[in-house]
């Protein structure tokens, strides 16, 4: 059987779709942690909203509203900068999944080839064997002694 004319470009392709994988899932895992810090930053912030409410029908100093409300304000800040970053990194596996995914389809493409190389081959040793049996059987039949 011929040997496909596109291997190494097969294999080449492979390969960059195992690479677009790995960057793909190290991709996935940093927006999903950063996305857990966001998750906890507004855990954090509701619990100490809800402390905030708590204290303040206890009473409380002027000081104790203004520092409460100082660092309620950097939570929210800090909320809102994990947000920015979860969708930046959001954006980049995105990025990185429509890379993969152009891999995916440049893999599949030449594996078609490759198939179809495969089963033309086949047929093409199919007919030059029945060419044989057809040239053998018409022979006289002295002549089939070999």
């Amino acid at each position: 059987m011929a040997q496909f004319r596109f291997a190494f470009l097969l294999s080449l392709s492979r390969e960059q779709r195992e690479d677009a994988a790995r960057i793909m899932q190290s991709a996935a895992a940093k927006t999903e942690t950063a996305r857990q810090k966001l998750f906890q930053v507004e855990s954090y912030r509701s619990e100490y909203r809800a402390r905030l409410t708590q204290s303040g029908q206890g009473g409380m100093t002027v000081t104790q509203w203004r520092d409460f409300q100082l660092f309620l304000g950097r939570l929210d800040e800090a909320a809102t900068q994990q947000m920015t970053e979860v969708e930046r990194l959001q954006r980049e596996y995105d990025k990185f999944k429509a890379a993969w995914q152009e891999c995916e389809k440049k893999v599949k493409a030449f594996e078609t080839l490759e198939t179809r190389h495969n089963a033309n081959e086949l047929k093409r040793e199919a007919r030059q064997e029945q060419k044989l049996v057809d040239e053998f059987n018409s022979r006289p039949r002295g002549d089939r002694a070999m």
